[in-house]
C-alpha cells in the first residue's frame, strides 16, 4: 500500500519512514521546503516538492497517485514569537493542508494519521492535561494552537462523514538535535536556549517573562517511535494520544542544565555563571504545560525513554559534530 508523509523532509518524518518502508508501505514524500529552504538528500522513496494549500495541485496529486494512508505533519511551525508574527500564514495554510488533502482524497484513504499540538492544552486550567481536556477548554489563543485543534475536528469531521479511520497524535514539546537556532523566539526554547548561552555567553541570559513557565520536553525519538509503532494499530483507530515526558521543568532550569552540560562538554569555562534579564512575554504566555500520558501507557505499555537531560546532550553533541560548537580553547 502507498503511504503519503507530508512534510517528509522534517527531522520527525525522516524517522518515521524507515519505520513505514520496514512495515512494507511504499512512500510518497511531499514537502514545500518553506521553511528551511532546499535540502539535497539521497531518498530511497518517491519525492514531490509540492505546496499542499494549493487545491489544485492536491486534487491532482490524488488523480494521479494511489494513496491509501496519510501521515500529515506538514505544518507552519514556530517559537512563541514566530506564532504571532505570523498568525495569519499559520492559521491558513496549516488548515488548507489538511482541508485539500481530506477534501480530495477522502473518498481514497483509508486511514489519515495527523500531528496535533500540545497547544491544543494552551487554555486548559486542569493539569495534566488529559485527551479530554481539550474539548472541554476556552478556544485557544495562538493561531498555532487553533489551527492544530481545527484540523483535529477536520480530521474527525470526515470520519463521520466518510468513514475515514484517524489517528491523532498530540506531542509535548518535541526536542531535537536536528533544529537549527534562528533569532529568539522563532526557534523553540531550547535551541534558543543553546544559541544564547552557549554560541552568543549572553549575560544577562534574555529570558522571556520570569521564566517560571514550566514545560515537558519529549526526544524526538521518543515521539518517532510511538507513531511508526502504533499509528495503524487497530487499538489507534479513531482515537487521539498525547505523546509526552511527564518531566517537568522550568525554563530557568532548562538554562540551568544547559550550563552543566556544556561545562560537562567544556563549551563553556567553568568559571560561567547565569544571570537573567527578563523581557516582555505575550498575555498568552501558557504558565503550565504538562501530559497525561496514562492513555498511551494504559493502551500500548508505552513510556518516553529520554531524560531531558540526554536530549539537551544529544543536540550538544550534534552541533559539536556539524561543528556548530566548539570546544573552549
Amino acid at each position: 500500500m502507498n503511504m503519503l508523509i507530508s512534510g517528509s523532509e522534517g527531522s520527525l518524518a525522516q524517522m518515521v519512514i524507515p519505520e513505514f518502508q520496514k512495515l512494507g508501505y511504499s512512500i510518497i514524500g511531499v514537502d514545500n521546503f518553506a521553511r528551511y529552504g532546499t535540502i539535497e538528500r539521497e531518498r530511497n522513496y518517491q519525492f514531490l516538492q509540492m505546496d499542499l494549500t494549493d487545491s489544485s495541485s492536491v486534487k491532482d496529486l490524488f488523480q494521479q497517485y494511489k494513496i491509501d494512508i496519510v501521515f500529515h505533519a506538514a505544518a507552519l511551525v514556530y517559537g512563541v514569537v514566530g506564532f504571532h508574527e505570523k498568525p495569519a500564514d499559520i492559521i491558513v495554510d496549516n488548515n488548507l493542508m489538511t482541508m485539500n488533502l481530506l477534501k480530495h482524497g477522502a473518498d481514497k484513504i483509508r486511514h489519515f494519521i495527523y500531528l496535533s499540538s500540545s497547544m491544543v492544552y494552551e487554555k486548559s486550567k486542569s493539569v495534566p492535561h488529559k485527551e479530554e481536556d481539550a474539548d472541554l477548554s476556552q478556544v485557544m489563543s495562538t493561531s498555532y494552537g487553533l489551527s492544530k485543534y481545527i484540523g483535529e475536528r477536520v480530521v474527525k469531521s470526515f470520519h463521520e462523514q466518510y468513514g475515514n479511520k484517524f489517528t491523532i497524535w498530540r506531542p509535548f514539546n518535541i526536542i531535537t538535535p536536528y533544529e537549527s537556532p534562528e533569532d529568539q523566539g522563532v526557534s523553540h526554547v531550547f535551541a534558543d536556549m543553546i544559541r544564547k548561552i552557549i554560541v552568543e555567553k549572553q549575560r544577562p541570559l534574555k529570558v522571556l517573562g520570569d521564566g517560571q513557565q514550566v514545560r515537558c520536553f519529549t526526544n524526538i525519538f521518543d515521539v518517532a517511535e510511538a507513531i511508526a509503532s502504533f499509528s495503524l494499530d487497530p487499538k489507534a483507530e479513531n482515537e487521539i494520544f498525547n505523546i509526552g515526558n511527564p518531566e517537568p521543568v522550568t525554563i530557568i532550569k532548562l538554562t540551568e542544565l544547559i550550563v552543566e552540560i556544556a561545562k560537562a562538554n567544556k563549551l563553556l569555562p567553568q568559571s560561567y555563571s547565569l544571570t537573567y534579564e527578563h523581557l516582555p512575554v505575550y498575555a498568552d504566555d501558557v504558565r503550565l504545560r504538562i501530559p497525561d500520558v496514562s492513555k498511551i501507557e494504559r493502551v500500548f505499555s508505552w513510556k518516553a525513554k529520554t531524560t531531558l537531560s540526554q536530549s539537551l546532550q544529544q543536540c550538544i553533541e550534534h552541533q559539536l559534530a556539524t561543528k556548530a560548537l566548539s570546544v573552549c580553547e
